[in-house]
């Protein structure tokens, strides 16, 4: 039987880093979900701000096709949206950060303020925790890091170890102060 990891959590949280790694040190297949997306044009245009309104479930139907031909034992699969779909037999590890982190990444890559702030929510609440939550019956959260590898390889190997659920919410006060006040 494939053993099946899903990576998803908030842009900026570090995802396709530690999925690539991870599949690089485990001979594992890597999949990144947006590069699906877009190869196969799985969305049917763009939001108000931008983001591509993806088709779930045939976006579903397409990363299961690849997992089933996979020749390989393990799979990783990366993507932000992969907490709405729920991927047969995988278990979903949900990265998470601190919100000052996210929000410089996010700065450094050019993103506008609301985007920035839509993040920075979407993780303090854990937006995708809960989704995955939802959607697989196995979910682990893992604070990303320098041990977030070596706990997801654990995961992977069967050492799953308590689950945890990581707070980010009281980090929220600070980042309002910091941005002088209320999100827009």
């Amino acid at each position: 039987m494939k053993h099946v990891i899903v990576i998803t959590g908030t842009p900026a949280v570090g995802k396709t880093t530690v999925a690539r790694r991870l599949a690089n040190l485990s001979k594992a297949e890597y999949i990144n979900a947006n590069d699906v997306i877009k190869k196969e044009k799985l969305f049917s245009g763009r939001s108000r701000d931008g983001a591509l309104v993806v088709k779930l479930g045939r976006l579903k139907a397409s990363l299961e096709r690849r997992i089933s031909k996979s020749k390989k034992d393990v799979v990783i699969l990366d993507g932000h949206i992969l907490c709405e779909i729920g991927i047969r037999n995988a278990t979903a590890i949900v990265l998470r950060e601190h919100l000052g982190t996210i929000e410089g990444r996010m700065r450094k890559r050019g993103y506008p303020q609301i985007k920035i702030d839509d993040n920075v929510v979407s993780e303090a609440t854990d937006y995708c925790g809960i989704r995955s939550a939802k959607h697989y019956r196995n979910v682990y959260e893992v604070l990303s890091g320098s041990s977030a590898e070596r706990r997801i390889l654990a995961i992977a190997k069967g050492r799953k170890g308590p689950k945890e659920s990581i707070e980010m919410l009281g980090e929220l006060n600070s980042y309002l102060k910091k941005n002088k006040g209320p999100l827009r």
